[in-house]
Formats: structure tokens, C-alpha cells, sequence
């Protein structure tokens, strides 16, 4: 037992001297995290776009006055354009000079105050998803401001309309940065680990180097133990100091949070030592993982809802385990939810921590 835990010891000393005196690995290992994390959270700081520029067409009476005044007073909009003809808004429109257009009925003061109703066509170009949100809630909220300033008078009976009331529950700003960031955290910390172990693995590989022990399991858990060491204080910082600098939400305790990063960091660092077996030249961890970054995003289920996609591709995402990871932690931290609720992705979780243990096991048998 004594030589066994001196063998973790000395693998686990020996990765770390090969993580810290190699440049490139420090770059991906440690500093990458800090660097693409600020760098995000800085770029969807804004939250929510403001002052979108729209086009209004129409005959302006006084009621569609009005309306275009509702609408330039939105913190969503701005009213930048007032035309009559649709087509140099279209040309607006092609040529972004505007993301939106809210063209009025001719008739719509007629309308209004004859007690028909009357139309409001938005149009917004959607390839700019945010802005085209901007833009439709922007414009709905104006036109249904001024639907309760109305009064529609019925058979001498004066009735106002519905009154419209939303509440955003977990992101009440509809900021995007609150939305995508704490996935896109665990997504970094699993693209880090699979290039830095690849790249330490490689070079070992190239420069004909071996761990200090002949054991697979001692060299499985001392490797583990120094990258867990190293994302240990890394990550830490990135749930604690970051999020308060950029007002994430975290509603769960912190033994909650540490239960679904433990599974998941240890079957990352598994996966990547399994992963790392692969590659005998250290550049190609990079050409061959890098890529994959975009893939896990979509299959964590975070920018496309999980049940768009085809059944066998889900199946597949469950294997990375970023994929149940952002879900356990999304629940976790923005809408408060216990343990017992994200038990699946939990046990999930600790059995992909088995599943890559093996392959580890394996991939280490020839030390490398």
C-alpha cells in the first residue's frame, strides 16, 4: 500500500511538472479558462440589445402618431426611419440600416375610432436573432401600451382590453450572458482538459518519457489527482470571484454545487487521459478536439432544445458528459433546484465517471 500511494505521488508530481513547464499547456490548462471566460462574459455584459433602429410606414393621424411616439419611447426600439412607401423600408431593411419595420394600417385611425380593429404589421430580419427579438417584443409591448389607453365602446357598455402581464421567471432581464454563460464555463473546462491532456500525453509520447510507475491504476489516479488539483482552484475561482463580477445568479448551496463538479470534473480528466492515448504528436489534441467544441454546445441541449434533435444523436450527447453536466448545473445554480431533481444527469454523471475510469485504465497500461 505504502509503495502503491508513493507511486500516485510521484505520477501525480511528475504531471504536474510536465503541465507547468511546458508553455503551451499552461496557456490551455490554466489560463484559458480565465481568458475565454472574461473574454465572453465581457462581450454579453450588455445583456440585452437597446435602441434597435426600426422603420415606421404609414399615414401618421394622430392615433398613429401616437403609436410611433409609444414606440420611440421603448428602451427595446429606436424609431429611426418615419416613411409611406414599403419599399424603401424593404431597401432599408436588405441594407441593415434598420433591423425592423412596423407598418401601420392606412386606415387604422379610422378604424380606431369607428370600434373596428385594426392591423400592425412587424417585420424583422431574423438573421440577427437578437435584434429580431428585440424588435418583436419592442413593438408588441408598445402596441398593447396603447391598447390599454383605449377604450372600445360596445353597445354603450365601455369595456377596457385584456390587460397583458409577463414575468420572466430565472432570467427576469432576458439577458443572454445569464443564459448561455454558465454553460459555456463547463464547456471550456472540458475542451481545456481534453487539449492539455492530449498535449502533455503527446509529448510524453514523442520525447519517449514514461511516468514513474508501472501501475495503470496508481498513473489513472495520479494523473487525476493533479489536474483535479489544478481545476480545483481554477474553477473555484470561476464559480465564485467571476460570477460576482458579473452578477450571475447562484441560488444553490455550495455542497450542491460541488456535486455535480466532482462527478463531472473527474469524468472529464478520464476521458481525457483515455482521449489522450490517441494522439502521438501534440499539435493534433488541438486539430482534433478544438473543433468539437461547437458540437458539445449543441448537444448540451443549451442553444437548441433537446427535443429537436434525432433520438440517436441525443443518446449520443448523453456519453459527454458536458452535455449532463450543463443540465444538473443550470438547474442548480439559476432555478434553484435539490439534488433529487437532477439525480438522472447526477447518475449520469457518475457513470461515465466508471465508464471512462476503464478506458483510462486501459490507455494507461503502457505508461506514457
Amino acid at each position: 500500500m505504502r509503495r502503491f500511494i508513493s507511486d500516485i505521488w510521484r505520477v501525480a508530481t511528475e504531471e504536474w511538472r510536465s503541465v507547468w513547464h511546458d508553455e503551451g499547456v499552461v496557456l490551455i490548462v490554466v489560463f484559458a479558462l480565465f481568458i475565454y471566460g472574461i473574454s465572453y462574459s465581457l462581450g454579453y455584459g450588455g445583456e440585452v440589445l437597446e435602441e434597435v433602429p426600426v422603420a415606421v410606414v404609414g399615414r401618421q393621424g394622430g392615433i398613429g402618431r401616437k403609436l410611433t411616439r409609444t414606440l420611440d419611447a421603448s428602451p427595446k426600439i429606436e424609431v429611426a426611419y418615419e416613411l409611406s412607401d414599403m419599399g424603401d423600408a424593404e431597401q432599408l431593411l436588405r441594407n441593415r440600416k434598420v433591423w425592423g419595420v412596423v407598418a401601420l394600417s392606412a386606415d387604422l385611425d379610422e378604424d380606431i375610432l369607428a370600434g373596428r380593429q385594426s392591423r400592425v404589421a412587424i417585420l424583422g430580419d431574423a438573421s440577427y436573432f437578437l435584434a429580431y427579438r428585440e424588435v418583436a417584443e419592442g413593438a408588441v409591448a408598445a402596441i398593447q401600451q396603447m391598447n390599454e389607453a383605449i377604450i372600445v365602446q360596445r353597445n354603450g357598455v365601455y369595456r377596457p382590453p385584456i390587460v397583458y402581464e409577463q414575468r420572466n421567471l430565472f432570467n427576469p432581464s432576458l439577458g443572454y450572458g445569464v443564459f448561455v454563460m454558465p454553460a459555456i464555463i463547463l464547456l471550456i473546462v472540458q475542451q481545456t482538459v481534453l487539449i492539455g491532456v492530449g498535449m502533455v500525453s503527446a509529448t510524453r509520447r514523442e520525447r519517449g518519457v514514461h511516468l514513474p510507475s508501472q501501475s495503470p491504476l496508481a498513473i489513472t489516479v495520479g494523473r487525476t489527482l493533479a489536474y483535479l488539483a489544478i481545476y480545483a482552484v481554477t474553477l473555484g475561482f470561476m464559480l465564485t470571484v467571476h460570477y460576482s463580477l458579473f452578477d450571475y445568479p447562484m441560488r444553490g448551496e455550495w455542497w450542491q454545487c460541488v456535486a455535480v463538479v466532482a462527478p463531472y470534473l473527474l469524468a472529464v480528466i478520464l476521458l481525457a487521459q483515455a482521449v489522450g492515448a490517441l494522439f502521438r504528436r501534440r499539435e493534433s489534441s488541438i486539430v482534433w478536439l478544438l473543433w468539437l467544441s461547437i458540437p458539445f454546445l449543441l448537444i448540451s441541449g443549451v442553444s437548441l432544445p433537446p427535443q429537436a434533435f434525432p433520438q440517436w444523436l441525443y443518446v449520443l450527447g448523453r456519453v459527454v458528459p458536458s452535455s449532463a453536466a450543463v443540465d444538473a448545473w443550470i438547474a442548480i445554480q439559476s432555478r434553484g433546484a435539490s439534488l433529487s431533481d437532477i439525480a438522472p444527469q447526477l447518475m449520469l454523471l457518475c457513470s461515465l465517471v466508471i465508464l471512462y475510469g476503464l478506458l483510462a485504465l486501459r490507455a494507461n497500461k503502457t505508461p506514457s
